[in-house]
């Protein structure tokens, strides 16, 4: 008798709540660990090129690119007069100095109206090579040259009277500093 009143769950219980302690502290934690290491140097780099950009592309084209630190956004082309001719939704992530883009939906101008349609992501993959803190060069040779931010540009939306390129409203005046 006396050997069974020795027995107690009292150790028992304590290592399974230390090891229930133990695997909770690990299970709010990761969480954390993992939100931590998001914060890489490509994440830095999309939060610094976040934002409405006025871009010229190859010929001259006048670009409007909107890029959202999440990787998500929108690039808009205008045709000579500063009427948007087309535009779609892009999809971004920068890894080491390559800026990687899928597009998908498309959007363009009829009868002076915004027409979009999105349709689903491209299969396709655009690269980018970024050569400084204002130009991006495709993998095909072509360079985007990021000329200044916008502080006024929203995205058109379907069934809105077209955006001009050149409108005041749309394009302030002022330039804004180089922000990389």
């Amino acid at each position: 008798m006396k050997l069974l009143r020795q027995y107690s769950f009292r150790p028992v219980l304590l290592s399974l709540l230390q090891a229930y302690a133990l695997v909770m502290t690990v299970f709010f934690l990761l969480p954390a660990v993992a939100a931590a290491q998001e914060q890489t140097p490509d994440l830095a780099a999309a939060e610094r090129w976040a934002g409405n950009w006025l871009v010229v592309g190859n010929g001259d084209e006048q670009l409007v690119w909107q890029l959202k630190a999440d990787g998500s956004g929108y690039a808009h082309g205008f045709k000579a007069d500063g009427q948007l001719s087309h535009g779609f939704a892009i999809s971004w992530r920068i890894e080491g100095n390559t800026v990687r883009i899928r597009t998908g939906g498309t959007l363009h101008c009829n009868a002076g109206m915004v027409y979009a349609q999105f349709t689903g992501w491209s299969p396709v993959t655009l690269d980018f090579n970024v050569i400084d803190g204002r130009h991006w060069r495709q993998h095909n040779g072509g360079i985007l040259a990021f000329q200044r931010r916008l502080a006024d540009w929203e995205t058109p939306s379907h069934g809105a009277e077209c955006p001009n390129l050149y409108s005041e409203r749309d394009i302030p005046e002022q330039t804004a500093a180089n922000d990389n």
